[in-house]
């Protein structure tokens, strides 16, 4: 009992991408909260009492250990499973009432307005919207976790976008210094992380900021290597060809961008390669 109890709580804490620290704060302290985890120690009503109230659900839902195995759980899997899929055709008409109620009854309407932001703003090419529902993500998101999280880091990044679509410059700018900031501590490894770094770096590409996007990319594809993870790297490769053709080296740009078609397509990335072949037509 006492190592399920410390699963649970450790599955449902990296869910919501909170760290142990995050996690403990006002609770108790984070030696406790990683010997919980572990099954080495058993905590007190009080503590699985505030512990639950932190991550959104009730205690009964936590010894049960239900709420790993529940409709909720493998909806959020199917939605994020879709979203690193960019399979945004998909994900988009998901993303309907019964959704929403089934996210808010667990306290993650966060996650909800995610998806629909980043719809909104790469498959439905519609800014506005987006920054209606990246803003109530991240609202969402800050009233749980403090200080920020990678998941809220990650909203900011695609706001920064956003803003600078419709010329925003104040808001894009405000929200790429939350980034920077966020980046700028010693920061624990994420799945999000190359998206972080791939929208920074396509917001210096909108400023012409070409090789500041550039030292970006990089550190995309670094923290991609380092993690062992190809998620946005096809993506990433992308933009450097990209980059590299407007900084007058079209030989090795068009070189990164055949290459990473090539690498979408081996890594069966079917929605990714259809992207990046349209995007290659026009550039020529």
């Amino acid at each position: 009992m006492t190592k399920e109890l410390g699963r649970c709580i450790k599955k449902l804490r990296t869910n919501l991408e909170l760290t142990q620290k995050q996690l403990a704060e006002g609770i108790c302290s984070q030696s406790l909260l990683s010997r919980v985890e572990k099954g080495l120690e058993i905590p007190s009503v009080l503590i699985i009492h505030n512990i639950c109230q932190k991550l959104g659900i009730t205690v009964d839902s936590l010894l049960s250990s239900s709420q790993l195995d529940s409709p909720f759980i493998q909806l959020k899997k199917e939605l994020q499973e879709l979203f690193f899929r960019h399979d945004f055709e998909t994900l988009y008409p998901s993303l309907h009432k019964k959704t929403f109620a089934l996210f808010e009854t667990h306290s993650q309407a966060t996650h909800y307005y995610f998806f629909l932001g980043v719809c909104e703003l790469l498959y439905k090419a519609n800014p506005q919207n987006a920054i209606t529902a990246l803003e109530e993500a991240l609202s969402l998101s800050s009233r749980r976790s403090n200080p920020l999280t990678t998941h809220d880091i990650l909203i900011s990044s695609y706001l920064t976008l956003a803003y600078s679509e419709l010329n925003d410059e104040i808001h894009a700018l405000k929200h790429l210094n939350q980034c920077l900031l966020f980046l700028h501590k010693q920061v624990e490894p994420s799945e999000w992380m190359p998206s972080i770094y791939l929208n920074i770096a396509r917001f210096y590409a909108q400023q012409s900021e070409n090789l500041t996007a550039i030292e970006y990319v990089h550190l995309g594809i670094a923290c991609c290597q380092k993690q062992n993870s190809t998620f946005q790297l096809s993506h990433l490769f992308f933009e450097l060809g990209v980059l590299f053709i407007q900084t007058d080296r079209k030989q090795s740009g068009v070189r990164k961008i055949k290459f990473s078609l090539e690498l979408s397509s081996y890594l069966d990335e079917q929605f990714v390669t259809a992207e990046l072949t349209r995007r290659r037509k026009l550039l020529y």
